[in-house]
């Protein structure tokens, strides 16, 4: 059975294989060759098989070898842009965190009496050489996120 069906495909794949060519000789002598008749002349019809290629294996290879290449490369494509979405929200990010750091140091650079509120609710007021170390920190988060 398997043998028959093997004989059947091989039979259909060689009539793909073959074209039809047409030869015909116009009035001024010229001779023309076409896979389409002429509509007004008697042409001579030409079976051309085409020959399989001996390098059909080693084609497929380098046909897999280009695909595998082009979907690599998709996917790198599609990583560089995840890539570079990440970077644009990440500086983003920086930017704000940029800004809410340079507010707090202008806050606390600005007023002479900063206070934290206790658990119980109470204010504890800083004094100097506190409000300096607050200072003293709002800068260094200046430095790290708008530099």
């Amino acid at each position: 059975m398997r043998l028959i069906t093997l004989l059947f495909t091989l039979f259909f794949i060689s009539l793909a294989n073959s074209g039809q060519v047409y030869k015909w000789t116009d009035e001024n002598g010229q001779t023309h060759f076409s896979q389409f008749p002429p509509s007004n002349e008697d042409a001579a019809q030409i079976n051309v098989n085409a020959p399989v290629s001996k390098n059909a294996t080693s084609a497929n290879e380098k046909l897999q070898k280009m695909r595998q290449k082009l979907n690599e490369q998709a996917v790198d494509r599609v990583t560089e842009s995840e890539d570079e979405k990440q970077a644009a929200k990440d500086a983003e990010i920086k930017a704000e965190n940029c800004k809410l750091a340079q507010q707090q140091l202008r806050e606390y650079q600005n007023n002479g009496r900063i206070f934290r509120t206790l658990e119980n609710g109470e204010r504890e007021w800083y004094d100097e050489k506190g409000r300096a170390n607050l200072i003293a920190k709002a800068q260094k988060q200046v430095d790290k996120y708008c530099n």
